[in-house]
């Protein structure tokens, strides 16, 4: 199986749990399991893409799992300061 199917079916599964979460659950906050898959998934996808030599797709998801890497880390952080969600 190719790596871009890997990483792209990572990021599905990570888009399924958060719409059901939101959709069904109601919650409209940032799922950590979204999180961590969709960044998981978005590396996957910057290796096979940087493998290949395409830099600038690679890059953007490089981007992409990064800015996902930040927004699990500021939403563990807030979890566990006492008083707080």
């Amino acid at each position: 199986m190719e790596l871009y199917v890997i990483g792209l079916s990572l990021i599905i599964i990570a888009w399924i749990e958060q719409i059901y979460r939101s959709v069904y659950k109601r919650r409209l906050s940032f799922s950590p399991f979204f999180l961590a898959v969709y960044t998981v998934g978005a590396l996957v996808l910057t290796f096979t893409y940087l493998s290949v030599s395409e830099t600038v797709i690679g890059a953007l998801n490089a981007v992409t799992a990064v800015l996902a890497f930040i927004l699990l880390i500021f939403l563990i952080i807030r979890r566990k300061k006492p008083g707080t969600f």
